[in-house]
């Protein structure tokens, strides 16, 4: 047996293993130069290997009514961790065929047992699962039951705004993007309002009672929320997640009971359950004559391409997004009822991302090429030796919370850093003499020095600009990797960051036209025609 399983508090003496490491959520006390050397590397390369299995599973959960609500049932790496688990276990599966001992510190009650049970593990006392487990039920029933109070409000306040929907209209189903406005300006569907005047805007549940009204404003946009029962909403307290006895016969059965814990512990499922519940009303009464959403292939997207089919509607996903080898919910292996849950097109932004989609086994005929509203060809960014290093913030709390921390360090060294947050999920930055907030974007922000991303469209844009990028890796956990086929970053760790950024290295320069493309207007003009 070469890996020791052990709580953080029965950690055995020095001498009794060579290397160590703490998995997710673990903190563990332990010499640094002792740690498994580029544990994040590692990581990274097991959660490749995951794919499959995690979408055929996925694929399962899917298959029943309250499974298809999970994020665990789409393969969502960017907001449910079930893949990170799997990692995990594969990691420590191959460890165990080491000849030196291993310590694997763990914490996480769920993951400790399903770790123990795997071939050469030499497993301590594992950590109590019960006060874990029953806090995380009952705040799950606190958090329906205030969401529930809160949303039959909701319902009542915005149910006036149902008088912009009009029958047969086609609309955009949007979330309520911080930089989309009340003057024809959409943060997923740039001057789609402006350029088409039939075209409505249904904002989803997402947005809440001011930010809805605001937007509200133009008259051809209504709240999502106005549609749905205030009594339906009451209700929501009771949905839960109930995985089948299938399920917990599986080898992964206690990260299956994990996965249920957590995903049943706040109003995430709910959310789901009452954006279908309001968009399918919508639908019933108004029957547009198209919907198009920004498509991810997450749970409520998957209900409303199964509603419009059930009334006749033309349905549009937009890839508006990035989607890289990590994101594997854009894959339809994930899809229990397969095309029944897709859109009836998939309008890409650009040819790499379709290229990818068919790769992904998508039908050719399923995609046109509509253009990219999100990242724009026209960039102020530029190379520039003297200027800051801009960091972009990640979606993932926890990413960015180590991001600072390495840049903060490396500041101390004298490197300039301007850091930007995401947009949709803010985070405290410690200003300091070499480090300060930035409100620009990065196209908008002239000369820099380099880029340091982890998630999201930022790192597409740094090299579209020409400028030096940085891929952070974390320590514990992934940081989803969006860029398309063929492109590819320099990627480093907090240790790494200061060395690479004091003199960064060119990254490899990429053409706008083979990544995106412009707005063709007139295929969306044909696409949303009534």
């Amino acid at each position: 047996m070469t890996i020791l399983l052990r709580r953080s508090g029965s950690i055995p003496k020095d001498g009794t293993f060579g290397y160590w490491l703490a998995v997710t959520g673990t903190a563990a006390e332990l010499p640094a130069e002792h740690q498994l050397p580029d544990l994040p590397r590692r990581l990274q390369a097991c959660f490749d290997g995951i794919r499959d299995s995690w979408l055929a599973l996925a694929r399962n959960i899917g298959a029943s009514d309250t499974g298809a609500l999970t994020d665990t049932a789409t393969g969502a790496a960017y907001i449910n961790d079930f893949g990170l688990m799997l990692a995990w276990t594969d990691l420590v599966r191959a460890l165990a065929d080491n000849a030196e001992p291993v310590l694997v510190v763990c914490d996480d009650p769920w993951l400790f047992r399903h770790l123990a049970a795997l071939s050469g593990i030499d497993a301590g006392e594992p950590p109590l699962m019960w006060p874990v487990a029953v806090r995380l039920y009952l705040r799950g029933y606190a958090s329906r039951l205030r969401l529930g109070l809160r949303l039959a409000q909701t319902a009542l306040a915005l149910k006036p705004t149902r008088r912009a929907a009009r029958p047969g209209d086609p609309a955009i189903v949007v979330y309520g993007h911080p930089q989309s406005d009340a003057d024809g300006n959409d943060a997923y569907f740039g001057s789609l309002m402006r350029e088409l005047p039939d075209l409505g805007r249904a904002i989803h549940v997402d947005c809440g009672t001011a930010r809805a009204k605001e937007l509200c404003r133009d008259g051809r946009s209504f709240s999502l929320h106005g549609w749905g029962s205030p009594l339906f909403a009451v209700s929501l307290v009771f949905v839960r997640w109930r995985p089948g006895a299938d399920l917990f016969g599986r080898p992964e059965h206690w990260l299956l009971r994990r996965a249920a814990a957590f995903e049943n512990s706040g109003g995430a499922l709910a959310m789901t359950r009452w954006q279908a519940h309001c968009q399918t009303r919508w639908i019933a009464a108004m029957k547009p004559a198209v919907i198009a959403w920004p498509w991810e292939n997450h749970p409520w997207e998957r209900d409303i391409a199964r509603v419009a089919c059930k009334f006749g509607v033309s349905s549009i996903g937009y890839q508006h997004a990035v989607i890289g080898r990590h994101q594997f919910n854009f894959s339809p292996a994930s899809n229990p009822d397969g095309e029944q849950s897709l859109p009836d097109r998939i309008m890409c932004n650009g040819p790499a991302y379709r290229d990818q989609l068919v790769s992904l086994g998508y039908d050719p005929a399923r995609l046109d090429i509509g253009g990219a509203f999100r990242v724009s060809r026209d960039s102020k960014a530029y190379r520039d030796p003297d200027g800051p290093v801009y960091v972009a913030l990640s979606s993932i709390a926890p990413i960015s919370r180590q991001m600072l921390d390495a840049v903060s360090a490396a500041a101390l060294s004298g490197i300039r850093f301007v850091v930007k947050d995401h947009p949709l999920y803010p985070i405290t930055v410690t200003e300091t003499g070499n480090l300060n907030r930035t409100p620009l974007t990065i196209p908008e922000s002239g000369g820099l020095r380099a880029v340091l991303y982890s998630t999201g469209t930022t790192g597409l844009e740094a090299l579209l600009a020409g400028v030096p990028t940085y891929r952070f890796l974390p320590a514990d956990r992934i940081a989803p990797d969006i860029l398309p086929g063929g492109v590819s970053v320099s990627e480093r760790t907090a240790a790494e960051i200061a060395d690479a950024l004091t003199t960064p290295e060119p990254s490899q320069p990429i053409e706008w036209a083979k990544i995106m493309s412009p707005v063709d207007i007139n295929l969306w003009r044909s696409a949303l025609a009534r």
